[in-house]
């Protein structure tokens, strides 16, 4: 591969350039020496931005930028031509997002829906922008409030330029777990970031809503970057989101979307994707698709889910990159390989995967780090799917199993990150600690990332 193509990958935000380009199969791999997409001062509240200053405002006065009370950004569609835009403000804001594409001078406007921010006070407002630009950079601004922010819509294909993004799960024991490792991912510049489960551990009560706030404050505080961008992220269900955890220990449980907003009342309002069922597909155009699953909190592992699941992957087999994601691990390093949604996820979900030729799979719920040997079959095998992740982006982490360590390729008690990056066919992972370590690589490169080993 030419090196003019290796070097496309976007510079560091807030960084002069200096970074660690290395080489793999078809591709290039991102490893920064001492940078952060979010400084410190830069990722609190009312940071300062470029174009239009601190305050949002164009004539550059030096008045407080106002923010709302939260923002977050997803898709519920194609990621490069639309953006999902949610905002939380007191009832009497206005529901008008402005945005542009940058450089523009005429704004544009959309009208967002209300939507209730349960046990709370706050709105949460939410539209959806469509007929964007693949690989496009908007400027936008919501409700009332002044201050300008940014996005970027994913780009069309990812062959010129790899496509990164962050992943990993339980997120929020405390905001500054939270907030450490979320610093760290913001040095790789992800275009999106995956959270497995376990988000906020409000456990769907009333009296927790304040770990919500907490959670949405972590996201405004460092996951905007230097310029103002404000990064997506795709979530799905854990058993943390749901009032007992897991839809078994409902007696009356009925398969409804009303049975499901009862029982996780946070994970439906406040997340646009992937909504009702709990479980859904992301498709980046044609070279990536997002397969988000619930393992057992509020629908059933067999049955529909696995059913539709079926027919998603069996619709995707031209997609180069078709990654499930879940929450609890079918190989576990912390708890029981013999656990009862361990055993239904090997044996409804696994076997589909193997069959469609996955390779990579996230898992999460176990607070620590694993990374499998491929399995097929119940077995060690070179042409099996390799299990990531366990977990442990913002929590206390955990001892390994002693017991079923047979599939255990790698393991760490760590809190950590995966930097994932696709290019054209290639993946890579690289899993960094909550103090930008790196603790482990698949594929390794042959420089070997400097850990020094």
């Amino acid at each position: 591969m030419p090196l003019s193509m290796l070097l496309t990958r976007r510079p560091l935000v807030g960084f002069a350039g200096l970074f660690l380009l290395l080489g793999f199969v078809g591709g290039a791999v991102l490893v920064p020496k001492g940078c952060s997409g979010v400084s410190e001062a830069a990722g609190e509240r009312g940071a300062k931005q470029e174009e239009t200053d601190a305050t949002g405002n164009e004539n550059g006065d030096e008045t407080e930028a106002q923010e709302p009370l939260g923002l977050f950004l997803t898709w519920r569609r194609d990621p490069t031509t639309t953006m999902s835009v949610d905002w939380h403000a007191p009832d009497a804001t206005s529901r008008t997002l402005h945005y542009k594409p940058v450089g523009a001078e005429e704004w544009r406007t959309q009208e967002a829906t209300p939507h209730n921010f349960p046990y709370s006070a706050r709105v949460i407002y939410r539209t959806t922008l469509t007929g964007l630009e693949p690989g496009g950079s908007y400027r936008f601004r919501v409700g009332d409030f002044e201050r300008r922010y940014k996005f970027r819509t994913l780009p069309a294909e990812n062959h010129t330029e790899p496509l990164v993004f962050a992943a990993g799960g339980d997120t929020r024991h405390r905001q500054s777990l939270m907030e450490r490792t979320n610093r760290v991912a913001m040095q790789y510049e992800p275009d999106f970031i995956v959270w497995g489960g376990d988000l906020a551990y409000a456990d769907g009560r009333p009296d927790r809503v304040g770990r919500w706030y907490e959670f949405f404050d972590a996201i405004m505080n460092t996951l905007i970057d230097d310029d103002g961008r404000v990064v997506p992220i795709v979530v799905c269900i854990g058993n943390h989101e749901v009032r007992r955890g897991y839809l078994h220990r409902h007696d009356d449980y009925v398969q409804t979307d009303e049975f499901r907003e009862r029982i996780a009342p946070y994970f439906y309002a406040l997340f646009d994707f992937p909504g009702q069922p709990g479980y859904g597909v992301l498709d980046v155009a044609d070279y990536l698709s997002l397969v988000i699953l619930d393992s057992d909190h509020s629908n059933p592992v067999d049955g529909a889910q696995t059913e539709w699941l079926a027919e998603v992957l069996a619709e995707r087999e031209d997609v180069p990159h078709v990654l499930p994601v879940y929450h609890v691990a079918a190989y576990p390093s912390h708890r029981s390989y013999g656990g009862r949604v361990q055993r239904r996820i090997r044996e409804h979900w696994v076997p589909l995967l193997e069959r469609h030729g996955i390779r990579v799979a996230f898992e999460n719920h176990d607070h620590t780090y694993k990374r499998t040997h491929p399995i097929r079959d119940g077995e060690i095998s070179g042409d099996g799917i390799i299990y990531l992740g366990d977990g442990a982006w913002g929590v206390g982490t955990r001892e390994g199993n002693s017991s079923d360590e047979w599939y255990i390729n790698r393991f760490a008690s760590k809190r950590h990150a995966i930097i994932v990056t696709l290019h054209g066919s290639h993946q890579h992972f690289l899993m960094v600690s909550e103090h930008g370590d790196v603790i482990d690589e698949y594929p390794q490169t042959p420089h070997g990332l400097g850990r020094g080993e």
